[in-house]
């Protein structure tokens, strides 16, 4: 054989090897920066979700510490003496506690411990002076301070938190102390609607380490002290940060997770010590992906080495035999050479290929099975004819940046698909011999996904109107503007008749339709300036915008009442009634606060049940005098 052909043999082995080799790192980046950008991605996604949960769960407590204050100015020293006392502050109580989630019980202590006052009449009388809620405040009262205790077992075995507020004398003397209850199990229904997804869970802890709450429910998790060795609590701690994001095995259930944990301790209350709560994954799903991914690319790899090997084998043994196969072994290589870079076509990323005035030269098959167009439609076109307006600018700044010799640089874009719709593409750009190349990675899912965690923390998830927060943050911009205009505004607090006869007949699907079909009926019957939210249950609210008069707010409450008795429909086929009783406050007439309002429409709403219910009852001076 010839010198020549043995030399040119060789190389092309070694020729193969390389390809081989460069396509195997190609493959491996590829693979590993999809599993950093995974990684990336639900770090992101759990950071997000910390931070609406430490939004959501800050204004619970702030509006805790509001209804403390509250309870606190009524049961003050001597409140025994008043004439309304007894089983009114009891109903009081008891109508706050129904009101507000997650709430077990409000009671009023006197300076020895015994409980004087209660939403559970049993516990009137006895002594909880042992208690960490009660000893805390009692060693170093302060009349600002909202003191959270250990989580610890009530005397039915539940979990449960405190939250409680000094009470002075008129000598400013320690006098006993206003409590809230937090039930654990009623708790982690807040937690489940901040988990970023059904695989993700969440955990609330005091700051000395003891858990409080965990979704989903894990057996013998609540109570456990997490502050142990140099676990993930302990680092964040010691960190300082308010925010973390680790990798590790959790103390709590021994798993290898990918946590998020927040210190909650709002920055307008005074707490004698935070909350810190964790968001988690569990790693191994995230690495099953890249097992999976791997197994992929390694049989593609493994069928392009062989296939390649074989042929080039075939094609050096026709050329030992007979010169005359020199070019079948050619074309064979330059086949060869096809094969290795197939990689451009298998690859899931999105690649392009332009010139400098963006029309395109070449494009692999993804970009045509995740956006839609054939490559026939976009060789006839210009990148700019895809890429949404506000974003050409930037792509145009880009390209000058690269002319001028900077290296590559990333930019998140968006494109137009075949139907119309926009793509996010987290694209790559580089520039050579005056060729633009383009590797994107469709990060929809990851930009949509944002947009919903943002919703999450101010919605209710049944029937998308605002929660409970949301609805606090629009009623004090209403009363705000309000004031400015020398307007008023009206609350109308709504609360289901029979509703609960439905869930026992029809079942909780059923319920649900009720629901559904009652907000939309409530958002189509109030302005645009005005708000409609769910409270929770069968509870809804209504803040009205520039209310002339009382008869403003009862004619909306009639039209109300006219839409809520109209047949429902269910699933099934049947078709249900249901009533609505409806307690009307005006600002400032009623309450110049938000918590005197609700209150106010709170009792006017019982009122109407007590007249017969599916009906409006408008508070009354008496009510705002109290409510003051």
């Amino acid at each position: 054989m010839p010198m020549s052909l043995s030399r040119s043999f060789r190389v092309e082995w070694f020729v193969l090897v390389a390809a081989s080799v460069a396509l195997a790192a190609l493959f491996a980046y590829h693979l590993f920066y999809r599993y950093d950008q995974l990684i990336t991605q639900k770090q992101t996604q759990l950071l997000h979700s910390a931070a609406a949960s430490d939004v959501v769960i800050s204004k619970q407590l702030e509006s805790y510490d509001i209804t403390l204050k509250n309870i606190r100015s009524v049961f003050s020293p001597g409140w025994q003496a008043r004439a309304d006392t007894g089983k009114s502050y009891q109903m009081r109580l008891n109508a706050l506690v129904t009101a507000m989630p997650n709430v077990q019980t409000i009671s009023i202590f006197d300076s020895k411990g015994v409980v004087t006052a209660s939403s559970k009449e049993i516990l009137v009388g006895e002594s909880f002076a042992y208690r960490d809620y009660f000893r805390v405040p009692k060693a170093d009262p302060s009349v600002d301070r909202l003191y959270l205790s250990y989580p610890f077992q009530g005397i039915y075995n539940d979990w449960l938190i405190g939250l409680s507020k000094v009470i002075t004398d008129k000598q400013g003397r320690f006098a006993g102390i206003a409590l809230i209850l937090l039930n654990s199990k009623e708790y982690r229904q807040t937690l489940d609607t901040l988990r970023p997804s059904p695989q993700a869970w969440a955990a609330l802890a005091d700051s000395s380490g003891l858990l409080f709450a965990w979704e989903p429910e894990t057996l013998g998790l609540i109570g456990q002290n997490i502050a142990t060795g140099d676990g993930l609590f302990i680092r964040h701690l010691r960190s300082g940060n308010t925010a973390s994001i680790y990798s590790g095995v959790v103390a709590a259930n021994n798993e290898n997770s990918l946590v998020a944990i927040r210190t909650i301790k709002p920055t307008n209350l005074n707490m004698n010590k935070p909350l810190v709560l964790a968001v988690g994954r569990n790693l191994r799903e995230l690495q099953q992906t890249l097992h999976r991914d791997l197994f992929f690319i390694s049989i593609v790899f493994l069928i392009i080495t062989f296939t390649s090997g074989i042929a080039l084998s075939l094609s050096q043994r026709a050329r030992r035999a007979a010169r005359r196969a020199t070019i079948n072994a050619e074309r064979r290589t330059q086949a060869i050479s096809q094969q290795l870079s197939s990689f451009f076509d298998l690859t899931p990323s999105l690649m392009l290929i332009t010139d400098m005035n963006a029309s395109y030269r070449r494009l692999n098959p993804a970009v045509e099975s995740t956006l839609g167009y054939s490559q026939e439609d976009l060789y006839k076109s210009s990148l700019f004819d895809f890429v949404h307006p506000d974003d050409i600018e930037r792509i145009r700044s880009i390209i000058q940046s690269l002319q001028e010799g900077h290296s590559s640089q990333n930019i998140l874009v968006r494109f137009r698909n075949k139907s119309g719709d926009y793509r996010y593409l987290e694209s790559s750009l580089a520039l050579l011999d005056d060729m633009l190349f383009i590797a994107a990675l469709d990060v929809t899912d990851r930009e949509t996904e944002k947009l919903r965690l943002q919703s999450m923390a101010y919605h209710d998830r049944l029937t998308g109107l605002p929660n409970r927060a949301l609805f606090i943050d629009r009623l004090n911009q209403i009363i705000a503007q309000c004031s400015r205009e020398n307007r008023k505004a009206a609350l109308l607090f709504l609360d289901l008749d029979g509703f609960k006869p439905i869930n026992d007949v029809h079942g909780h699907e059923a319920g649900d339709t009720v629901l559904v079909t009652l907000a939309q009926r409530f958002n189509s019957a109030i302005r645009k300036s005005d708000t409609v939210a769910r409270l929770g249950g069968d509870e809804f609210v209504v803040a009205l915008y520039n209310v002339d008069t009382e008869d403003d707010a009862a004619r909306v409450a009639q039209i109300i009442l006219d839409s809520a008795n109209k047949d429902i429909t269910l699933e099934s086929g049947k078709s249900v009634q249901i009533g609505v009783s409806i307690g009307i406050a005006i600002w400032p007439d009623h309450g110049e606060t938000v918590e005197a309002l609700i209150n106010a429409a709170d009792q006017a709403m019982y009122k109407s049940k007590n007249r017969g219910r599916n009906t409006y009852t408008i508070a009354s001076a008496k009510a705002a005098n109290q409510n003051q």
